[in-house]
């Protein structure tokens, strides 16, 4: 191709170089690059590698500066302004707004940069009983956290758990509302060392937040 135009996201150990020395040798001398995704998708020391060999002859052309191309004659960076237009900053309010309600809500992770995607849709049995932990990322704890809750007499009859690095995220629905949801979340905290911080949310998806309540619990930093 006369013209390369890259459009995916950036996901580490993934995309990151997507266009290196061994995909920049099967294009044509004069490809022009166009990255408007995110820089790290593109090798700029092949790049220019490329260049200084007179192997790569094109343009790269980009919203992001490149350090191994700084000032460089080929390589063109115009302004990175797709997210300040009138229509991206409404719509990045939106969902930021959005994102948080849910979170607020039910407990629900999207768009994260540190936590795991977690979304637990409503079970048509649920009493509302939600509670939401955040845990280390080690063998044992969500055994440890299903073992406590079933000793407590909490049935439950849905839950998810994800993970990132070394944070866990568990979501669990239970049958029946605890009568003392803060107890529930410190003896929870006591036996199950692995347990960072808890959040019991009522009423899920009814729109009644914190009905009966709802309770943070978070381990203090040793």
């Amino acid at each position: 191709s006369d013209f390369i135009s890259i459009h995916v996201p950036y996901i580490k150990g993934v995309t990151h170089h997507l266009i290196d020395a061994n995909a920049l040798r099967k294009c044509k001398p004069g490809v022009h690059l166009l990255n408007f995704a995110r820089g790290e998708i593109v090798d700029g020391a092949a790049v220019k590698a490329g260049y200084d060999s007179g192997a790569l002859t094109g343009k790269y052309v980009s919203d992001f500066s490149d350090p191994d191309l700084m000032g460089h004659p080929r390589h063109i960076v115009l302004p990175h302004l797709g997210a300040s237009t009138e229509e991206a900053e409404e719509n990045s309010a939106s969902m930021a707004a959005d994102t948080m309600m849910d979170f607020l809500e039910t407990g629900t992770i999207r768009n994260s940069v540190n936590f795991p995607t977690t979304i637990l849709p409503p079970h048509k049995n649920s009493s509302g009983a939600r509670l939401c932990i955040v845990n280390k990322n080690e063998s044992g704890a969500l055994g440890e956290i299903t073992t406590f809750l079933g000793a407590q007499k909490c049935n439950i009859i849905q839950q998810i758990n994800t993970s990132r690095d070394s944070v866990a995220y568990t979501v669990i629905d239970l049958e029946t509302c605890p009568s003392d949801p803060a107890a529930l979340q410190a003896d929870l905290a006591k036996t199950c060392p692995m347990v960072i911080s808890s959040r019991f949310i009522g009423s899920v998806f009814n729109d009644e937040l914190g009905q009966p309540g709802t309770f943070f619990w978070v381990r203090e930093s040793q």
